[in-house]
């Protein structure tokens, strides 16, 4: 992963020194053939930094054929520049990238360097975005036509980027046509934008897409505005148009940041005798070491009156990049439960702020250094309610794609003991799992087909639960499958 940082560093500066130099102090002809090479050279080095070397071996194999034939065939550039953006699109070598892939050791991401140990945080993140923008996934797994409507888009406006980055470098290339620095820029802003609304359109759907469009008409904009003669009024529109687009910018920045969501389970926890609201997504993310401060937070409170008030304070929690891991609530005394960095002892206070000035109450706090990562398992991750409420969330999830077949539930459990194993078999599908098997532990999955009815999956998981109890069997997660 070092190796692509200092790769994308050096090469940005090598390229931008070059690129300056030509600028300011080459002839027009230079300025051309720089401006080719520093488009060329970038386009490449996103690939290999964002998509790995597989994919950057099939972009050069299809660049080099494509720049052998505009230099053999000039009269035929349009044509050929077409035939290369549905060979980058069709990419017929992707069996060949895949196993370049395949073969080659597997980095981590930039991004995820970056991260450092945060990176649990952020992949969380990321996870509660996409919830946000579940009611648009459903869209396209229950209506084909929208579905196809978006894939339409997406080629076309991907297939129309490639266009526009191949002609411009040809148009760069060939030092008998005309060169417009304006053009220039033109185009390559309108290449980087339709890359950009073209993921998100394909990630995200269309309101994300018209969103990051909102914005990037800003710039070409207040370039266009600074053009206008007389030259005061063309600094006049220039600057008017600069303060809006940082105003919409801003505005869509923390609008975005707002759009997520807290997905929970809802049970009621017989021992404690407290409503429980359990963090749905946070799961995978329980025994992350670098999160090792669980705190939890209790004020007396009306749970109507918390509810209220609740988006802000999840959205506070992003901002601080802390777990909020699940509430109870029981007669006015609410306890929010949450994993904060072990770094980040400052944002517990903040917290705790917060809360009070919010709700104007008396918050009292108790941070524990849960270096074996067992709080969250010992309160909620492997109680028998928390384990029922799971299993019936994810099978109501699969009612909302329609899906309306009966419903695999897979246990993943552990035994000591082979013949309790055995013995548990007689009554349940159970496949042995010797890879994850360690020393004096046997792992198995027990699956179980079952109408998707709630209460009938709640009795079905209670009874399994209750027979792992009597065969010495461990709990370690659950899945829902179709």
């Amino acid at each position: 992963m070092k190796k692509r940082l200092i790769i994308l560093i050096s090469s940005i500066v090598v390229i931008f020194a070059f690129f300056s130099i030509s600028f300011f102090y080459g002839a027009t002809n230079l300025q051309r053939i720089f401006l080719a090479v520093s488009l060329i050279a970038l386009t490449f080095l996103s690939v290999y930094i964002f998509f790995g070397v597989g994919k950057l071996v099939t972009s050069l194999i299809y660049g080099m054929i494509l720049a052998l034939m505009l230099a053999l065939l000039p009269d035929y550039d349009l044509p050929l520049i077409f035939i290369g953006t549905f060979v980058f699109a069709l990419n017929p070598l992707y069996e060949f990238e895949k196993n370049i892939d395949k073969n080659l050791p597997e980095e981590k991401s930039i991004i995820d360097y970056l991260r450092g140990s945060y990176n649990a945080y952020y992949q969380y993140r990321k996870e509660i975005k996409e919830y946000y923008h579940l009611p648009q996934v459903r869209k396209v797994y229950t209506k084909p036509n929208y579905l196809r409507l978006r894939q339409g888009i997406t080629i076309v406006l991907s297939m129309l980027a490639v266009f526009l980055l191949i002609r411009e470098v040809n148009n760069l290339m060939n030092l008998l046509k005309s060169f417009d620095i304006h053009l220039f820029f033109a185009s390559t802003y309108s290449v980087i934008t339709i890359l950009a609304i073209t993921v998100m359109l394909y990630k995200k759907g269309f309101q994300s897409a018209f969103n990051l469009l909102a914005v990037s008409v800003f710039p070409p904009l207040a370039y266009s505005m600074f053009l206008i003669r007389p030259l005061y009024l063309g600094l006049i529109l220039g600057f008017l148009s600069v303060i809006s687009g940082a105003a919409m910018a801003v505005y869509q920045y923390f609008a975005y940041r707002s759009r997520i969501v807290y997905e929970y389970y809802h049970y009621y926890d017989h021992e404690k005798q407290v409503e429980v609201y359990a963090n749905a997504l946070f799961e995978p993310y329980v025994y992350d070491e670098a999160f090792n401060l669980s705190t939890t937070f209790k004020l007396s409170i009306d749970l109507n009156e918390f509810n209220k008030a609740f988006q802000n304070i999840v959205v506070f929690a992003d901002f601080k990049k802390f777990f909020i891991t699940a509430y109870t609530y029981k007669k006015n005394d609410l306890t929010i439960y949450t994993d904060f960095h072990y770094s980040d002892y400052q944002n517990i206070d903040k917290f705790k702020k917060l809360l009070e000035e919010t709700f104007n109450e008396t918050v009292i706090i108790k941070v524990i250094e849960d270096n074996e990562k067992t709080f969250y398992e010992q309160n909620f991750f492997h109680k028998d309610d928390y384990i029922v409420a799971r299993t019936v969330y994810l099978a109501r999830m699969l009612k909302k794609f329609e899906i309306k077949s009966n419903v695999v539930i897979s246990f993943m459990v552990y035994f000591q003991d082979l013949s309790k194993l055995i013995s548990l078999s007689k009554n349940y599908s159970v496949i042995r799992i010797p890879e994850y098997d360690l020393d004096g532990v046997i792992t198995a999955r027990i699956d179980m087909k079952v109408s998707n009815v709630d209460y009938i999956i709640e009795s079905k998981v209670r009874e399994l639960l209750l027979d792992l109890l009597i065969y010495h069997g461990k709990y370690i997660r659950v899945s829902v499958l179709y």
